[in-house]
C-alpha cells in the first residue's frame, strides 16, 4: 500500500499538466501554480502531521484568495483567480490528514481545474493531457472503492487492480470516437486570445502594423505558425515550384505614412484586385489552400496578384483596411480554411495603379523624406550618381542598382544600431548590418529621395516544404518587411527586397527540424480532422461507405459456405471449453507455484497428497492437515497465512519458518 498514498496527488498535478500544454497563462503563475502542491508532496514524504497547524493554515490560504481578488489580474478576470484558488486548496487538502470525504473533494478540484482549462484550447498536446487525466481519474476511483470493500474483509488488505483502469480509459476513448463521428457537429470559439504580440521590433519576430527603427534590442525567434499554404496533391514538382515562386511573398499591410523614422499605415482611395467568393460558388480556378491561423491583427496575409480570389467561410466576413489589407471584420478564435487563386502578367509582383494621383498630396506623402533620412539619401548618389544614363535612373533600373548594393551589408536580428541616436544613419554608415526593417527603410528612404513614391509593406516569407504534412509552413520567424515602389511608365507598383538571404536558424536542419515537421503535421492533422470535422466531412464518409459498399461483389452463402461457418462455430465452442478446463486451472497453479517458500513441501509430498490440477495453496495444505493430524496444527497456521503471499502483498519470509517446522515433523513420518 506504499503507493496508495501518493495516488491522491494524481489529479491536480495532471490538472496542472493540462494547463501548462495550453500555453494561456503568463510564465510567473506556471511557476507559482505547482507551489502548493510541491509542498504537499514533501509533507507526504516526511510523513508530517500538520492537523495542529490545520486553523493557521486555513487562515493563510485564505489571506492568499482575498490578496488575489484585490488585486489587479483579479479584479479583471476572476476566472483566474478561481484557477489560483483552486490550486491553494488542492495543495491545503494534500498537506493536511485527509480521510475518504477529503480525498474525493481532491479528484473534484482536480476535475474543476481540468474543466476550466479545457475550454481554453483543443490542440494535440492537450489530447495527451486529457488522456491522462481519465486515467488518472479512473485510478483515484478504483483505488478508493476498492479500500472500502477491502476494510470489510478478513486479513491484510491486498492490492487494488489498478490495471483495470486502462481498459477503462481504453473503452472511454473507444466510445468518445464512435460519438466523435456520429453526434452533430457543433464550434464553441470559448478560446481566448493569448496573443501578445509586439511585431518585428520587439522582443520576438512577428508581424507587426508599424514599424519603428527606433527600437532596442536583440530580436529572437518565435516559431508560432501563422499559415500553411496547401497545393492540390496530384500537383507537379514543378508546378509546385512555379506555385512557390509566385507565392514567395504573402502582402500583410502597406506602410505610406512616417512620424520620424516610424512608418505607419493610412487609409487610401486605391482598392488592391482582391475578389471575395462565397463558399456555396464553384471556385474552378482555386490554386491552393491557406489554412490561417486566429491573427490578433485580424490581418490575412494574401499572394502578390493583379487580380487575387479568395474563398472565404461566410460566418468569417472579409473587408478591405488602412494600409491596402484584407482583414477579418470580425476576429476568428479557430483555424480556418481558404481556397485562393493569384493571377499576375509576369513573373515578377506587380500591382496595377492608374497613375492620376502622381502630382496630389498622395505623392508628396510618398516622396517625404524626415530629416532623420538624409543619410539614405546621401548613400543613395554615392550608389547611383546623378550623372548615370537616363536609363540607369529609371524606377526600375535605380531600385534593382540600389537593391544589390544594400544586400552586400549582413543580416542580423541582434539589431546592433537600435540604441543609436539615429538608427538608420548608424546603419548604413557603421554597423551595415540589421535586421529586414532596416533594410527596407533604407531603400524606401533612398527612393523617395530621388522622387520615387515608395513605401514598406509588412508580410510574410514563403516558409519552407513540409514534406511530412504536404505543405508549406509559415511561422513568426517568416514575418518580413520589403519595398514596394511605383513605377510611373508601367502604372503600376513594382517590389524590391533588398534584404540579404538570413544564414539558417538554430535547429532548421537534422533531426531536430525533422522531428518538428512531423510534430507540425500532426497537429494540423489533428486540428484539420478532429478539430474542424465538420458536418460535411460526416456526410462525405458516409457517402464514402455507401459507395465502398455498393462496390463489393455480391455474395450469398450456399451450402458448403454453411457448414465451414458451423465448423468454426464449433471450434470457438471447443476452445472455450479447453480454456476453462486446462488454462484456467493452470493459471491458479501458476499462482500457487510463485510462492517459493512452499516448493521443498510439494516436493515432500508424492502420490495422493500431491497438488491436484486447480487446486489452491490453501486447500492442498487443508488436506494435508487432514491426512497428516500430526502436523495438522502448523499445516492449518501456514494455510492461513499463505493467501496472502499468493494473492496479495504478504512476505514469503514469515512462511519460511512454519515450512521448516512442517518438514521436520514430516521426515518424522505419519504418525509424528
Amino acid at each position: 500500500m506504499r503507493i496508495a498514498r501518493w495516488i491522491d496527488h494524481l489529479p491536480p498535478w495532471l490538472a496542472y499538466g493540462a494547463t501548462v500544454s495550453t500555453g494561456v497563462y503568463e510564465n510567473w503563475e506556471m511557476v507559482l501554480f505547482p507551489v502548493p502542491l510541491l509542498l504537499g508532496a514533501l509533507v507526504e514524504a516526511l510523513r508530517w502531521d500538520l492537523s495542529r497547524w490545520r486553523r493557521w493554515l486555513e487562515v493563510l490560504a485564505l489571506a492568499i484568495f482575498l490578496a488575489d481578488v484585490f488585486s489587479p489580474t483579479g479584479r479583471r478576470n476572476p476566472v483566474v483567480v478561481a484557477v489560483h484558488t483552486l490550486f491553494v486548496l488542492c495543495g491545503l487538502r494534500l498537506i493536511l490528514p485527509r480521510e475518504l470525504p477529503q480525498r474525493r473533494q481532491l479528484l473534484f478540484m482536480g476535475f474543476l481545474l481540468f474543466i476550466t482549462t479545457a475550454v481554453t484550447t483543443a490542440e494535440l498536446g492537450f489530447m495527451g493531457w486529457a488522456v491522462a487525466w481519465v486515467l488518472g481519474a479512473s485510478i483515484v476511483l478504483l483505488q478508493l472503492a476498492w479500500e472500502q470493500s477491502a476494510q470489510l474483509r478478513r486479513g491484510p488488505i491486498q492490492r487494488a487492480p489498478l490495471g483495470r483502469a486502462f481498459r477503462w480509459t481504453g473503452g472511454v476513448l473507444v466510445l468518445a470516437g464512435g460519438f466523435f463521428l456520429v453526434l452533430p457537429r457543433t464550434t464553441l470559439a470559448l478560446r481566448p486570445m493569448p496573443f501578445s504580440l509586439s511585431g518585428l521590433m520587439g522582443s520576438q519576430a512577428g508581424l507587426s502594423e508599424s514599424l519603428d527603427l527606433g527600437g532596442t534590442g536583440p530580436i529572437s525567434r518565435n516559431s508560432e505558425v501563422v499559415m500553411r499554404l496547401i497545393p492540390p496533391k496530384a500537383l507537379s514538382l514543378q508546378a509546385r515550384a512555379d506555385l512557390a515562386e509566385r507565392y514567395a511573398l504573402l502582402r500583410g499591410v502597406a506602410l505610406e505614412k512616417l512620424d520620424g523614422t516610424k512608418w505607419e499605415p493610412q487609409q487610401t482611395g486605391w482598392e488592391r484586385g482582391v475578389a471575395f467568393i462565397a463558399p456555396s460558388e464553384v471556385f474552378p480556378r482555386k490554386e491552393a489552400e491557406l489554412y490561417t491561423a486566429p491573427s490578433a491583427q485580424m490581418i490575412l496575409p494574401l499572394p502578390y496578384g493583379e487580380q487575387v480570389e479568395v474563398q472565404w467561410p461566410a460566418v468569417f466576413p472579409l473587408r478591405k483596411g488602412q494600409g491596402d489589407s484584407v482583414r477579418w471584420l470580425y476576429p476568428p478564435q479557430r483555424w480556418l480554411s481558404l481556397g485562393v487563386s493569384a493571377r499576375s502578367r509576369g513573373a515578377e509582383p506587380f500591382l496595377p495603379e492608374e497613375n492620376r494621383w502622381t502630382r496630389t498630396r498622395r505623392f508628396a506623402n510618398l516622396t517625404y523624406l524626415p530629416e532623420e533620412a538624409e543619410a539614405a539619401h546621401r548613400w543613395s548618389l554615392a550608389a547611383a550618381p546623378a550623372s548615370l544614363p537616363p536609363d540607369q535612373l529609371k524606377p526600375e533600373a535605380l531600385a534593382r542598382r540600389l537593391t544589390a548594393r544594400l544586400r552586400r551589408f549582413q543580416y542580423t536580428t541582434d539589431n546592433p544600431s537600435g540604441g543609436a541616436e539615429n538608427p538608420l544613419q548608424d546603419f548604413l554608415e557603421r554597423s551595415q548590418a540589421g535586421h529586414c526593417e532596416y533594410f527596407a527603410s533604407s531603400l524606401a528612404f533612398m527612393l523617395r529621395s530621388r522622387g520615387i513614391p515608395s513605401r514598406v509593406v509588412n508580410g510574410y516569407r514563403l516558409g519552407s516544404w513540409s514534406e511530412e504534412g504536404g505543405y508549406f509552413l509559415v511561422t513568426q520567424n517568416e514575418a518580413h518587411a520589403w519595398v514596394e515602389y511605383y513605377d510611373e511608365e508601367a502604372e503600376g507598383w513594382r517590389v524590391a527586397d533588398p534584404t540579404p538571404a538570413a544564414p539558417p536558424g538554430p535547429g532548421s536542419v537534422g533531426l531536430r527540424a525533422a522531428l518538428r515537421r512531423w510534430a507540425d503535421a500532426a497537429q494540423y492533422r489533428w486540428d484539420r480532422y478532429v478539430v474542424r470535422f465538420s458536418d460535411a466531412d460526416q456526410l462525405e464518409g458516409a457517402d464514402w461507405i455507401k459507395n465502398a459498399a455498393r462496390n463489393l461483389p455480391s455474395w450469398r452463402p450456399g451450402k458448403r459456405d454453411g457448414l465451414v461457418a458451423l465448423g468454426l462455430l464449433a471450434l470457438l465452442v471447443a476452445a472455450r471449453i479447453y480454456w476453462r478446463r486446462r488454462v484456467r486451472p493452470r493459471e491458479e497453479a501458476d499462482r500457487f507455484h510463485r510462492v517459493k517458500a512452499l516448493r521443498p513441501l510439494v516436493r515432500k509430498a508424492a502420490g495422493d497428497l500431491a497438488p491436484r490440477t486447480g487446486e489452491t495453496a490453501k486447500a492442498w495444505l487443508l488436506r494435508l492437515a487432514q491426512a497428516r493430524p500430526a502436523l495438522a496444527g502448523p499445516l492449518r497456521a501456514l494455510a492461513g497465512d499463505v493467501d496472502a503471499v499468493a494473492y496479495g502483498e504478504g512476505s514469503e519470509a514469515a512462511l519460511k519458518p512454519k515450512v521448516k517446522a512442517v518438514l521436520k515433523g514430516w521426515d518424522r513420518g505419519p504418525g509424528a
